[in-house]
């Protein structure tokens, strides 16, 4: 067996959207990167239903579109539906903004799209080992990373800049000493979520789509969980729909729920299961998510190392971004990867320009925005309990009025708020959100 030494210029951990991304970025401009996936393919440990957005994917691929990604359906209707006991009230906009070629965002399954994005990075140049983890760091003396230690006999890797995507569980992140613990309960959720197959025909009938070419992707707020801080979503695909909820850790171990069970009640909720109705279930998993956001994350560059994607928390939960922002920060630590090898210097004083390059653009603008966002849902639980049954209640009392004083109308809806909830502090609660929001 051959002791020769295996060298790279550069090294991507976790054939995701951010390495994928930055394996591809590298190898485009001549770099000999090695891509480095745990499990047996890109996509094969992925769980996800939701979107991706082209205006990222089009940074790094610009003719995405000639490459025939593996998309469902574009998203021509966005929004969030209300949920009460019994009701459901939908606030969705369809058409105008959303109505561009190519769309803005197209629903996805991410264990097809994870293993084209990996082909791309391969067909740039990227030299893909998977079936490989990552367990250490190779360092100098002075601490500057040089290398990978992996789980393969004569598992070491060298090259002098390595970029770490390993996703939620950031155990290499600690290693690296960027971060000094795990994330807490009250910074992750845990999304449970089904695939349940249906005829394209009914998914059109069902959820008014007229074809292939339109796509839903809601937000479901209020009895999807509990009223206890978490949110569910609808997305619908060619031939199936996705089904699913993420509740916060710390919550789901204060009342000792279990996620299937709650995925369950959602699904047998009276606006749900109609939509739901004779399909056969594909798929059932969950997947952790990192959502304590700007707080939570970890440094994000040392000598020799950057970190990108779900391991630096590089998430927005209100926007339900993540997938953006992974593939932006692989292209971005990628380029800071490239103007190391140009000078020939992979101390901090060059990957520091990583967090510069991400500072310029919309992703620490908007994770520092929404520092308080997660803290906010926390002490505010009204706003998945109180809030969206009082929605629900307002609206059906105001088309259940018919032959009635209106001035009787609007008296019972404000009613149906101050039993609940008193003027003065749903004056407070708009307050806060907005600070939230607004990051003030």
């Amino acid at each position: 067996m051959s002791n020769e030494r295996i060298e790279f210029d550069a090294i991507v951990v976790g054939a995701g959207l951010a390495g994928s991304a930055a394996a591809m970025v590298m190898a485009r401009e001549g770099l000999n990167v090695a891509l480095i996936e745990r499990g047996q393919k890109p996509g094969g440990k992925n769980y996800f239903g939701g979107a991706i957005y082209t205006h990222a994917i089009a940074e790094v691929l610009p003719d995405y579109q000639d490459r025939k990604p593996p998309f469902e359906r574009p998203v021509t209707e966005a929004g969030f539906w209300f949920l009460s006991q019994t009701g459901l009230t939908r606030m969705t906009v369809q058409g105008g903004k959303l109505d561009t070629e190519p769309a803005d965002a197209y629903i996805t399954l991410r264990a097809s799209f994870d293993a084209w994005w990996a082909e791309q990075a391969q067909e740039a140049g990227a030299f893909l080992i998977p079936k490989t983890a990552v367990t250490d760091f190779i360092r100098k003396e002075s601490g500057e990373v040089i290398g990978v230690v992996t789980d393969r006999p004569q598992g070491e890797i060298y090259a002098p800049i390595v970029i770490i995507c390993e996703g939620v569980n950031n155990l290499l992140t600690q290693k690296l000493g960027l971060i000094d613990r795990d994330l807490e309960p009250a910074e992750m959720a845990l999304a449970v979520k089904q695939v349940i197959s249906l005829k394209p025909e009914v998914i059109r009938a069902r959820f008014g789509l007229s074809g292939e070419d339109q796509g839903l992707a809601v937000s479901v707020l209020g009895d999807v969980s509990l009223g206890l801080p978490g949110m569910g979503f609808v997305y619908t695909n060619k031939a199936s729909v996705s089904v699913g909820m993420g509740v916060m850790l710390d919550v789901l171990a204060e009342y000792r729920l279990q996620p299937a069970d709650i995925l369950q009640r959602y699904l047998q909720h009276p606006a749900i299961a109609p939509l739901v109705e004779g399909g056969q279930l594909l798929e059932y998993g969950a997947h952790l998510i990192p959502e304590g956001g700007y707080k939570a994350m970890p440094k994000l560059y040392t000598d020799g190392a950057m970190v990108a994607g779900d391991a630096a928390a590089m998430v927005n939960a209100l926007h339900w971004e993540g997938t953006n922002m992974a593939i932006i920060a692989g292209k971005l630590a990628a380029e800071t990867a490239i103007e190391a090898h140009s000078r020939g210097d992979f101390s901090q004083r060059v990957t520091s320009r990583y967090e510069d390059r991400l500072k310029e653009g919309f992703i620490l603008k908007d994770l520092k925005q929404y520092r308080g966002f997660s803290k906010f849902l926390e002490t505010h639980p009204q706003f998945m309990d109180v809030y969206p049954n009082f929605v629900n209640d307002a609206i059906g009392q105001f088309f259940t009025a018919y032959g009635k004083p209106k001035q009787e109308l609007f008296k019972g809806m404000l009613g149906g708020l101050t039993d609940r909830r008193s003027l003065i502090k749903a004056a407070g609660d708009m307050i806060s959100m907005a600070r939230a929001v607004m990051g003030w």
